[in-house]
């Protein structure tokens, strides 16, 4: 059978709209709401004023935080972000979470409060207090009048100021009287919770953290089923060829029911996975007996974390390495790398105000050049992430702005691509920004921005060059505007990257990752929704890229005769790919996607967090397959563009002028 003719490279991107910033939906009205920003002298007046029936006092830290110590009567409502951004999840189920009939008949008084007072680690702003706002929403929908208040500087504010108002006992003498240790539920496939906190189903008294296992809630309905949706160029006779895997996937009669059953089964596991962390055996803080035990790291790092149930493992979690002895080298970061593609990444949180030097000192110690940034700043009035690269000083570290473009990552049509012409900008056409209330969809798709870090500790180092990508147009919990558009991305970040370690010679996005590449650090919001996607994506591709440089034309996704080798230049990528095989990387039984989010859930928690970005996986490779049927016979054009997009970029050569 004759093979099918692939191109060795996706559509390149194109760089030709003005800069504009990146904030989705973002309505003032959702901020603008009837909570007030209290000081701690405020609070103290209504505490110490007022009766107890006439406020309700909720802290929404994480619970190790709360079991510590705590404002005297506050309740703890440890309710996961994800929850609470549902309309479904009302007081009632609020109220639901307290097995302790005192604290929840105190719960049950908020229709006769006249105040109800929520606070956190140490937010200052309402665009820092997400998950309080979304608290306060719940209230507000449920038609309570009263005055709500966010405590301004959280608890630690509050506690340096009125140090007498502090309850310091230990949460087993407060709750050794009062908590409900019996475990049994009415309903067996939900844990029982006390205080927000969901309880395991076991015998023993161990860690109330449950409440914080995604999957508690989110299976309860299942997963669902959503069909996949096939590439126009995916015609019957290049279905044949298919490896097996991928051939049941992309099968119309299966509506996507074959995916969904895999995606529950990971779900399954990572639920097992969190509820022996999260158990008796877990610690916090000291070394587990068993070196087998998974342990979760920086649950008490409350004001280093942007969520209350997303963290890193403590085997693969990304350590400060320029800390000294003793200080503390946590990030809310990991290492993430599939077990048979070469590619490495560092998956991050959007960082906080509170990590900023944290970030930038991860970027320097782990010598990393490419940054892929998946979020906007905020979508529908919600703050995402914090910018965190306006300022030029983060503790020891100078960050200097040398160019800011805006990209777009749609592929052109198939007639357009024997005739493509660069276009020229420079910085000063940059227009005004786009209002707050500007629609995805009038967002730009991308910008790249390319910086100057230096190390004022390092002043021997020199400085560095690094490359920001930043997606605006991929919604939290949502998909992009088109796969083509994230094959895009993929490419433009392969492609940044490889420029980075080659900056001499043309770099060819048909070659596999090789071994010792630098890693990518990918973040969204939380660091494993849509960086899971991303980082899952870009992984298979490069493993079907190692299949069709081994395979040749045996393979239905085998080198073009166009592609030329640049093993013998003496840099970076003229070294083999030298990753051990084995055999579930040629088995064409095995599902690359499914494998590939079975490693990264190894290494982080809830990377690809739902189905609809499993399906997104599917569908972008299969959409990758279809780019390289359909734009083969074109591929001079393409190398071409390539090479000028890669030089474009290199090395400080376009760092404030016109290149495209």
């Amino acid at each position: 059978m004759r093979g099918i003719q692939f191109n060795s490279s996706t559509p390149q991107p194109n760089l030709q709209q003005p800069v504009s910033s990146c904030n989705v939906n973002a309505h003032p009205s959702l901020f603008g709401d009837n909570s007030i920003m209290a000081s701690a002298s405020e609070v103290r007046r209504i505490i110490e004023q007022m009766s107890e029936k006439s406020f309700l006092l909720l802290d929404l830290r994480v619970f190790p935080q709360y079991s510590h110590s705590r404002i005297k009567g506050a309740l703890n409502l440890c309710i996961p972000t994800t929850l609470l951004k549902r309309p479904s999840f009302n007081l009632k189920k609020m109220s639901d979470t307290f097995t302790n009939e005192l604290e929840k008949e105190k719960f049950s008084q908020w229709p006769i409060a006249k105040h109800i007072i929520v606070y956190d680690v140490g937010s200052d702003e309402k665009k820092d207090a997400g998950p309080a706002l979304n608290t306060l929403k719940k209230f507000a929908v449920e038609g309570w009048k009263g005055t709500s208040y966010i405590l301004q500087g959280g608890f630690k504010e509050f506690a340096k100021d009125y140090p007498s108002l502090i309850d310091n006992r230990s949460f087993e003498e407060v709750q050794s009287s009062k908590i409900n240790l019996s475990l049994g539920s009415s309903n067996p496939t939900v844990a029982p919770v006390a205080g927000g906190c969901v309880m395991p189903f076991t015998k023993s008294v161990v860690n109330p953290f449950f409440n914080n296992i995604r999957q508690n809630q989110d299976l309860i309905g299942g997963v669902g089923q959503i069909d996949i949706k096939l590439p126009p160029q995916i015609t019957t006779e290049l279905m044949k060829r298919f490896p097996k895997w991928l051939l049941g996937i992309a099968e119309k009669d299966d509506h996507g029911k074959k995916v969904s059953h895999k995606y529950l089964r990971l779900e399954q596991e990572e639920l097992a996975i969190m509820t022996e962390a999260l158990s008796s055996k877990a610690s916090y803080g000291t070394q587990l007996t068993d070196s087998k035990s998974i342990r979760l790291a920086g649950i008490e790092k409350g004001s280093k974390n942007r969520y209350n149930n997303i963290w890193p493992y403590e085997h693969s979690r990304v350590k400060l390495l320029s800390r000294p002895a003793g200080a503390c080298d946590y990030v809310n970061a990991s290492h993430i790398k599939a077990s048979k593609s070469n590619k490495r990444y560092i998956a991050s949180q959007g960082p906080l105000p509170a990590t900023f030097e944290d970030f930038w000192s991860m970027i320097w110690d782990h010598d990393v050049r490419v940054i892929v940034m998946l979020t906007a700043e905020s979508e529908n009035g919600q703050l995402k992430c914090h910018n965190y690269w306006s300022a030029e000083n983060y503790g020891q570290f100078r960050l200097k702005l040398l160019s800011e473009k805006n990209v777009s990552l749609e592929t052109p049509p198939k007639n357009e691509w024997g005739r493509r012409r660069a276009t020229t900008f420079t910085e000063s056409s940059i227009p005004p920004k786009p209002t707050n209330d500007q629609s995805i969809a009038e967002a730009p798709q991308g910008i790249v921005r390319k910086f100057e870090l230096s190390n004022s500790a390092k002043p021997s180092i020199p400085d560095r060059e690094i490359t920001q990508i930043h997606y605006c147009s991929w919604p939290d919990f949502g998909t992009p505007a088109s796969p083509s558009q994230l094959l895009g991305l993929v490419e433009l970040s392969n492609l940044m990257q490889r420029t980075v370690a080659a900056p001499d010679y043309t770099p060819q996005l048909d070659e596999p990752e090789s071994e010792d590449s630098r890693p990518i650090l990918v973040h969204c919001s939380a660091g494993c929704g849509r960086t899971g996607t991303f980082c899952t994506i870009d992984s298979v591709i490069d493993i079907l890229k190692r299949q069709r440089k081994k395979n040749g034309p045996n393979s239905v996704i085998y080198p073009s005769p166009f592609s030329f080798s640049i093993g013998h230049h003496p840099n970076r990528l003229n070294k083999t790919v030298s990753a051990p095989e084995s055999d579930w990387v040629w088995e064409e039984g095995i599902d690359l996607v499914e494998k590939t989010v079975e490693d990264f859930r190894s290494q982080r928690l809830s990377m690809v967090q739902n189905l609809r970005q499993f399906v997104l996986c599917y569908e972008t490779v299969l959409e990758w397959i279809a780019q390289q049927v359909t734009h083969g016979q074109n591929l001079p054009a393409v190398h071409k563009t390539v090479s000028s997009v890669a030089f474009g970029f290199n090395g400080g050569r376009d760092r404030c002028g016109s290149v495209f």
